[in-house]
């Protein structure tokens, strides 16, 4: 099967948008058309094609004779995001928990492993890289394939909160900690114990987030 290439407006969304999600683009900050353009390499139609796609996903402000502008998350939108995300991971844990076998939980030991070496580094993007496919694993191992679905669309609102919580003290070391309880409980096969590591890894993250954005 040919692979399409992608369109100078797909080029454009996509590197917006990873700015944005790595904090290189900050809430609020104008986001100007010609001075992308430029940048970028390209004409301005893809750039202006680009924005209505990702103001339709929430990512930035773009209104009819107005600056276009990063979006700035309210705490409440936050908080709402991480209640549906909790429940989609707890519901990952409890499907798979019967499905999985010794190496998967060999796999999930190992990205946690990567984790550690990735804090040597001090690299947030390859850490929460991880992290996403410790999570994303965990949603193929349950076999649900609307749960998948649901979680694709979530991912990249959830690493960008997830880069906002590592600004937290310790929260990588703290992380890899929630992840090994994670993975102890389903190593044991026990259900509670895996359900109740994994809230009170998403309660961790939310506090995480909120900590970033009260200081």
């Amino acid at each position: 099967m040919l692979i399409k290439p992608k369109s100078y407006k797909d080029i454009a969304y996509e590197k917006i948008k990873e700015n944005i999600i790595t904090g290189n683009y900050k809430p609020n900050e104008v986001l100007n058309e010609r001075d992308l353009s430029e940048s970028f390499g390209i004409s301005r139609t893809p750039i202006r094609e680009a924005f209505q796609q990702l103001s339709y996903e929430g990512w930035i402000i773009n209104e009819p004779y107005k600056k276009n502008v990063v979006r700035e998350f309210t705490l409440d939108y936050i908080i709402q995001t991480q209640k549906v995300r909790s429940s989609l991971e707890i519901l990952a844990v409890m499907e798979c928990i019967d499905k999985l076998d010794d190496s998967d939980i060999e796999k999930l030991e190992k990205i946690v492993e990567n984790q550690k070496k990735i804090i040597i580094e001090d690299n947030f993007n390859k850490y929460i890289q991880l992290d996403r496919k410790f999570h994303e694993y965990l949603y193929y191992l349950s076999g649900n394939t609307v749960l998948v679905k649901i979680s694709k669309n979530l991912n990249d609102v959830i690493r960008y909160f997830g880069l906002i919580a590592l600004n937290y003290p310790k929260r990588q070391e703290r992380t890899i900690n929630e992840h090994n309880a994670i993975i102890k409980a389903l190593k044991n096969r026990d259900a509670d114990g895996a359900r109740k590591a994994m809230g009170q890894h998403m309660t961790n993250t939310l506090n995480a987030i909120e900590y970033n954005y009260k200081k």
